[in-house]
């Protein structure tokens, strides 16, 4: 079973929040892959991360990514359209509900990420939920916005995350269980994110899946469309050896 996190944040500092370390941890802590997803600032820094990841000699697949933090639809769509294929992985940082309604809404997002920051509420509805598992779109349970929940009572948080993993279930939209880590100290393993997310609700199995064969499947088709060998849902290019 190959787990994986599609979450984690370098900044490119050193130390424990290197690239290298946090994947050098994450090997450690059982993990097959990673998707180091910075804050977009510029595509200058999102091709020197492409660069230093390249450069790894590490016995763990670390895959580029990028988070898009953004109070404008439009200015979302934008960043979108200039990232979707310089990177693996494309999450938006959810809380606005019109952000995050904008992103169940474009295929182009693989995740949307803490629907919940800083709301009232669990930031989705029957109308994300539907769109997220029309276009494709995983939510994620993010394990730092509850581990560092100052804004809000913890209770709070896991009562929007409940909800949203009861939306989900109903809807068949996708789920990823990420740990959000901007360092080392916020890693877990991935079994102890299964656990807290099958406490807050969600089925073992579809929990597992979550760090698993949810995740996998990101990966795997967003590396056939960037390979131009994906063109649409259900369509592939396929090689003819003959």
């Amino acid at each position: 079973m190959k787990f994986y996190d599609l979450h984690v944040q370098s900044n490119f500092s050193e130390g424990e929040n290197s690239i290298e370390e946090l994947a050098k941890f994450a090997k450690n802590l059982g993990y097959s892959g990673i998707a180091v997803c910075d804050y977009f600032e510029s595509m200058e820094k999102l091709r020197k991360l492409k660069e230093i990841i390249k450069s790894m000699d590490i016995d763990i697949e670390v895959f580029p990514g990028v988070e898009i933090r953004t109070k404008s639809v439009e200015e979302l769509k934008e960043i979108i359209k200039k990232v979707r294929e310089e990177v693996l992985i494309v999450v938006v940082s959810g809380g606005n509900y019109l952000i995050n309604r904008a992103a169940c809404e474009d295929s182009r997002v693989d995740i949307l990420a803490h629907p919940e920051l800083g709301r009232n509420d669990s930031g989705l509805d029957h109308i994300c939920a539907r769109a997220a598992a029309e276009n494709n779109v995983a939510i994620e349970i993010n394990f730092r916005e509850m581990l560092y929940s100052f804004r809000k009572p913890r209770s709070h948080i896991f009562a929007h995350i409940s909800r949203n993993i009861k939306l989900c279930t109903k809807f068949n939209t996708p789920l990823v269980i990420c740990s959000g880590a901007r360092s080392i100290w916020d890693m877990r393993g991935a079994r102890e994110l299964v656990s807290v997310a099958n406490t807050l609700g969600l089925d073992l199995s579809k929990a597992f899946a979550a760090v698993t064969s949810t995740p996998q499947q990101i990966i795997e088709d967003n590396k056939k469309k960037l390979e131009g060998k994906k063109i649409t849902e259900g369509v592939e290019i396929v090689e003819d050896n003959g």
